[in-house]
């Protein structure tokens, strides 16, 4: 099930895309894996199977994972496979306020399980024209994998809910190389935002810090778009480091770098 809606507006119309009801009994699979391993590997399949069509991966959201695996858990306490019995997923949405222009919805059980649980799942909706259309669309950025479990049936649920959100993924930078020539150093980096299938905001500029020996880090550029930094005349006797973050279009921010530190003789 997938469900738009424009930019700034309440929800008001539902396009259905896909919200078939699957089911399949093969013998269990063995208990051992926690939710939170087999929805990883879950979400790994995924993704392996939308980079064999060139799309971008789905970004996990940890907030639409809580809400996928509660749909999954209510799923499995009252033993029915429904989207509506699961709860209006589009005020679940609202009510914790995540962002959305649109979400989809893929429900499926499974008796047992484990990762041969997961599989038979996945197959599932691979098999499924309307489910796998969701899974391989090109409109979604971010995704939540749930999966709970009812022991009194041996049975398996899972909830996938996808959005395309604005994205709020954080930019990434790494430092590539430091160099000295006498008491002249230069340190390299480079900074990235991590490409969504859509709405990605972009890399906007990057912030650079350093620091003499193990002193206090200062801040030697601030929002430049520059990838090296040479500063020549350092003292001898002393190391020197630089680190650096990044921060995209919306504002988000990378983690600051490892340092990478030089010595001056």
């Amino acid at each position: 099930m997938a469900t738009r809606r424009p930019f700034g507006l309440p929800l008001a119309v539902a396009f259905v895309l896909g919200a078939g009801m699957l089911a399949f009994e093969p013998p269990p699979a063995a208990a051992g894996p926690t939710a939170s391993q087999l929805e990883a590997s879950l979400l790994t399949m995924i993704n392996r199977a939308r980079a064999g069509r060139n799309l971008r991966p789905l970004y996990r959201d940890a907030r639409v994972a809580d809400l996928a695996r509660d749909r999954a858990s209510t799923l499995a306490a009252k033993n029915v496979l429904s989207h509506s019995a699961a709860g209006n997923l589009g005020a679940q949405l609202e009510n914790r306020r995540i962002q959305w222009y649109m979400f989809g919805e893929n429900l499926g059980w499974a008796t047992g399980w484990g990762s041969a649980t997961i599989s038979r799942l996945f197959s599932m909706w691979k098999n499924s024209s309307s489910h796998w259309r969701l899974l391989m669309s090109d409109r979604f950025n971010y995704i939540g994998v749930g999966l709970a479990y009812r022991s009194s049936s041996n049975v398996s649920y899972g909830s996938i809910v996808l959005t395309e959100s604005i994205d709020h993924t954080r930019p990434a930078a790494r430092m590539l190389s430091v160099s000295r020539s006498g008491s002249k150093v230069r340190w390299t980096w480079s900074a990235w935002d991590r490409r969504l299938q859509t709405r990605t905001a972009g890399l906007r500029d990057i912030d650079v810090q350093y620091r003499a020996g193990w002193g206090s880090w200062r801040t030697i550029r601030d929002n430049t778009t520059t990838t090296a930094l040479t500063l020549t005349g350092r003292p001898s006797g002393q190391s020197y480091a630089v680190r650096v973050r990044a921060r995209d279009r919306r504002g988000y921010l990378s983690t600051w770098t490892a340092e990478l530190r030089v010595y001056v003789p």
